[in-house]
């Protein structure tokens, strides 16, 4: 039934009424893509960078003059599996039983992929057994060009684009640029959620991709817009959250649209009529119970010096000094040197992040249920 309907969405994308303010970034994408200008878009993991792409294509979806494709390559681990993906997104972004699709069919059966499907989904997946990198190049160079001759806008969104220093084929930055330049339909959004990896290739001098994009940040919802969107999604449901209940929730969960999504998805389940903020409380200690064996999980990941960084990370919230002899001195963590090497461990392994996008830069824990049940 539709009031049984969870509306508070923690994976993909349902509609404009599911998704939460990120007017202004809307408005911007959108401008991007109507001017043609390629765009570079970074956000800290699940901060909502995809939803907001889904949320901006949707717009467009019956808009026939403009074609968006959306490509996740986190996954992929060279150049032919970035092949592969590309190929598959587009094979499935137009159906046979279109014009374009008819004629993509017959192009695609030019290049000779295997098709196979999917065992859950059912969906198409292509992939090519070719011999040299060079080949790859080749067929990337033809799909972009295929599309680019349709007489359509097309708008591909490559998601954790970063991925692609981790190639074997060091020269993957300069191949795609060189195709990519060539375009005159085909306009970019490259997403990604490593903030040194993305500035490093759309900010060095030294890269391809240097000044060919515009730069834009994703940064955590503001605190007038979530507390008006939780309230109004309970409400719609006959249910009433109190504003001290909304306030811990987004102070607990320090507004990262994930944790505050699930936190929200967590406490409407539990169908409560009317919420305060002491069933907040309690549901949020009920949430770091759920989770407590992957926690331990993640200690068994680290070393002991590892997990005793972390957690007095944890307790700073943030931390704007890491080699301060206080911070060093409170939690007894040895010699400036160790902090740097926990640090760069923790950095490795994506336990904690570095903001640097700001006035005062900080590290902070990346998941905030562990950040809480750490400062228990």
């Amino acid at each position: 039934m539709e009031n049984e309907f969870n509306p508070f969405l923690v994976t993909g994308y349902k509609s404009a009424l599911y998704f939460c303010d990120r007017k202004n970034e809307t408005a911007l994408l959108k401008n991007h893509i109507k001017n043609n200008k390629n765009t570079s878009l970074f956000a800290i993991r699940r901060l909502g960078k995809t939803g907001l792409i889904q949320h901006v294509f949707n717009s467009f979806k019956n808009n026939s003059a403009i074609a968006c494709i959306y490509i996740d390559i986190l996954g992929t681990k060279n150049l032919k599996e970035f092949t592969n993906q590309l190929a598959t997104a587009i094979y499935t972004r137009f159906p046979e039983n279109k014009s374009i699709g008819k004629k993509l069919i017959g192009f695609i059966k030019l290049l000779r992929p295997l098709v196979s499907y999917d065992s859950l989904s059912g969906d198409p997946e292509l992939s090519f057994e070719l011999g040299e990198a060079r080949q790859y190049e080749k067929t990337i160079q033809q799909l972009f060009t295929f599309v680019d001759q349709q007489h359509i806008k097309v708008v591909f969104a490559i998601d954790e684009f970063q991925q692609i220093l981790e190639y074997p084929e060091k020269n993957t930055e300069a191949v795609l640029r060189t195709h990519i330049q060539l375009l005159k339909n085909t306009h970019f959004i490259f997403c990604g959620s490593d903030q040194k990896m993305m500035h490093e290739i759309f900010n060095s001098a030294k890269r391809p991709f240097f000044a060919s994009c515009t730069n834009m940040h994703i940064d955590f919802i503001g605190t007038k817009e979530y507390t008006a969107f939780i309230a109004n999604m309970f409400a719609q449901h006959k249910r009433k959250v109190s504003p001290n209940a909304i306030t811990f929730i987004l102070e607990w969960t320090t507004r990262h649209t994930f944790y505050t999504q699930y936190f929200c998805n967590f406490l409407f389940s539990a169908n409560l009529k009317r919420i305060e903020q002491i069933d907040a409380q309690n549901m949020a200690i009920e949430l770091l119970k759920q989770n407590e064996g992957t926690f331990y999980q993640y200690r068994n990941l680290l070393t002991a010096g590892q997990w005793h960084l972390l957690e007095a990370i944890a307790k700073e919230d943030k931390l704007y000094k890491a080699h301060s002899k206080q911070f060093i001195g409170k939690y007894g963590l040895g010699t400036s040197s160790m902090v740097t090497r926990g640090i760069n461990a923790l950095l490795e392994k994506e336990m904690i992040y570095y903001h640097a996008g700001v006035a005062k830069p900080y590290y902070e824990v990346y998941d905030k249920f562990l950040m809480r049940w750490l400062q228990q």
